[in-house]
């Protein structure tokens, strides 16, 4: 039917004798106006082509956008604040920085959080890993509390909580009494006493907030989210293709020019 209605209208132009370009334009518009309801019918009667061709226009400026959004942060890098007081695993001088913003009792972070884990077990020399929060629940902003309190007593049992916490999420969802928890910081062998008091401390309040705040300035509203040397990655990506898209962030950021060394304008006469 919308093939028929575009023929009508041809055929009403055609029948109006020989225009230009742009008159036809113009007199398509004109037959339209005066005969809205020719489109409104073809619209009602094929409503489902209609709706797949919208939302194939909705898919390809949402891919567009993506795009755009990539390149623009390839050529200028998103900039988190990376202070040496948070935990960290890999190469401080590392070519590859990777900033994870997470939620402990998201299924997605866990899958998320296992494949950056294993990529700089794999490589620590190229790689650094980075974690922040940017939990979505309560239950979830006390683990991230946890995690930090944990870091401030040492940075590398920080870690080792991060990787059991994801392994055993489904058992902390539902630890309303605490005992899971309390059995994983035991066996990571933590001073529950010191812990409950470094969960006092303001340092932790103001890591969260940073984070969260860091977070939505960059317009990141969901979790998992990566930035990989600046540039963002949302949700979780298998293995391969996460390294895939680091790779091609490498190859498309703009090279770092060398200093350059001493020059002898006049070398000769010099010698």
């Amino acid at each position: 039917m919308l093939k028929n209605t575009a023929l009508f209208i041809v055929l009403v132009m055609f029948a109006s004798g020989c225009v230009s370009k742009q008159g036809l334009k113009e007199q398509i518009a004109q037959v339209i106006k005066d005969n809205p309801q020719i489109v409104l019918d073809a619209m009602r009667e094929n409503n489902i082509e209609l709706l797949t061709i919208v939302e194939s226009g909705i898919d390809s400026r949402s891919e567009l956008n993506r795009r755009e959004k990539f390149q623009a942060e390839i050529d200028n890098p998103l900039n988190p604040v990376i202070s040496p007081d948070r935990a960290s695993i890999g190469n401080p001088e590392a070519l590859v920085t990777i900033v994870e913003y997470s939620d402990f009792l998201c299924p997605y972070c866990s899958k998320g959080a296992k494949v950056a884990r294993d990529l700089v077990a794999s490589n620590p020399n190229k790689y650094r890993l980075i974690y922040k929060h940017l939990p979505l629940h309560e239950e979830s902003k006390k683990l991230a509390a946890v995690y930090e309190a944990i870091a401030l007593l040492d940075k590398e049992k920080a870690f080792k909580f991060h990787d059991v916490a994801f392994e055993m999420q489904k058992s902390l969802y539902n630890d309303s009494n605490g005992k899971i928890l309390g059995k994983i910081l035991l066996d990571l062998d933590i001073d529950l006493n010191e812990l409950e008091k470094v969960l006092k401390s303001k340092k932790i309040v103001e890591n969260l907030a940073g984070d969260k705040a860091e977070a939505k300035s960059f317009g990141f509203d969901a979790t998992p989210t990566f930035l990989v040397n600046g540039v963002s990655i949302r949700g979780y990506v298998p293995a391969d293709k996460f390294e895939s898209i680091i790779g091609f962030i490498l190859e498309k950021s703009p090279k770092k020019e060398a200093d350059d060394g001493e020059v002898c304008e006049d070398c000769l006469n010099k010698m």
